[in-house]
């Protein structure tokens, strides 16, 4: 994760739970090297379920 501000790679998670009824992650994050503070969110992806047909039809 970059921060939105120096654009630096080095942060840590300050907080961390769950959002919009556990379908996301809210982290509060902290830049190394600015100092800032700064929020992300992180959606699961839902995928369709992959049906495998077989060539005999099983």
């Amino acid at each position: 994760m970059r921060c939105p501000y120096c654009n630096s790679k080095d942060n840590k998670v300050i907080d961390s739970r769950a959002a919009d009824g556990g379908d996301s992650i809210r982290r509060r994050r902290e830049c190394l090297k600015c100092a800032r503070r700064f929020t992300t969110r992180e959606h699961v992806e839902q995928r369709a379920r992959l049906v495998v047909i077989k060539k005999d039809g099983t």
